[in-house]
């Protein structure tokens, strides 16, 4: 079994996640071979890998979903996962959603902001049938982050959303991270979304880490698809992937900008 540990030889100033030889098997598969990785304090860290590979898997070791995993991993106690589903209750309104399991007096008050914050402070009394994929999305988002994360993972949060939502989407988690200032890991498939999110990006082959590339010290944000720098990027990660680009996806095939989603900072002023 995996140890899991917030103890004293693991200082929450120095790293939000340190995982030593983490190994998963399922019946004779092997799916994660030894992983070892260390994520610092609000660090941006995307993890790539193709269908299968086990990325979803490690990050179920790191929210403790996954019990059967060996190796020692050390994580903080406040973490939030958010998954490509927004996986709502139908039949609690939205803010009732966000609050779920909340423990405090101020709680309403908390998810009031929250939902704010991400440009839903109208749709608090809300059903969840009645949002729109990308307003589902960022209302989970907002469950999320109302419980002050030090770690959050993100299990492919943007895969079922078109595609202008979704940059949309990308837009609002970097400036949400960098005012809250989490530990993120991002699983994903698509290296776009990567290039344009991560501090770090990782690529997961066969159960290990083939490729840790840093990406922030030479190509600061804001990331355009039109800068070379990014196409570089996006040939070394699909090349690391056994993908050769053939520049389908072209800096003019999606654009740079795009309408930013209404944010409101203040609930009460969305209600006035």
């Amino acid at each position: 079994m995996a140890t899991r540990s917030v103890s004293d030889p693991f200082p929450a100033e120095a790293l939000a996640v340190r995982a030593r030889g983490v190994t998963r098997t399922f019946g004779d598969r092997t799916v994660l071979r030894g992983i070892d990785l260390d994520i610092r304090p609000g660090e941006f860290v995307a993890l790539l890998g193709r269908s299968g590979s086990g990325k979803s898997t490690f990050l179920r070791a790191l929210a403790a979903l996954d019990t059967e995993v060996t190796g020692e991993i050390f994580v903080p106690e406040q973490r939030a996962v958010g998954f490509q589903d927004p996986r709502l209750l139908p039949w609690a309104r939205v803010l009732d959603n966000v609050v779920l399991g909340l423990p405090g007096s101020d709680s309403s008050a908390r998810g009031l902001q929250a939902l704010a914050e991400v440009g839903l402070a109208d749709h608090a009394r809300d059903w969840p049938k009645t949002l729109s994929g990308g307003e589902a999305q960022r209302a989970a988002l907002a469950r999320a982050l109302v419980r002050e994360p030090a770690l959050l993972l993100l299990d492919e949060p943007f895969g079922a959303l078109d595609a202008l939502t979704r940059i949309r989407m990308h837009r609002l988690v970097a400036e949400l991270c960098a005012r809250h200032h989490p530990a993120v890991l991002l699983v994903t498939h698509d290296v776009d979304e990567a290039v344009v999110l991560a501090d770090r990006v990782l690529v997961l082959t066969d159960g290990v880490i083939s490729l840790d590339r840093p990406i922030a010290s030479t190509f600061p944000r804001p990331r355009l698809r039109s800068d070379p720098r990014f196409a570089e990027l996006r040939s070394e990660l699909l090349a690391e992937l056994g993908v050769e680009d053939d520049g389908s996806l072209t800096a003019d095939s999606v654009p740079d900008s795009v309408p930013e989603p209404e944010l409101v900072l203040d609930p009460q002023e969305s209600s006035s």
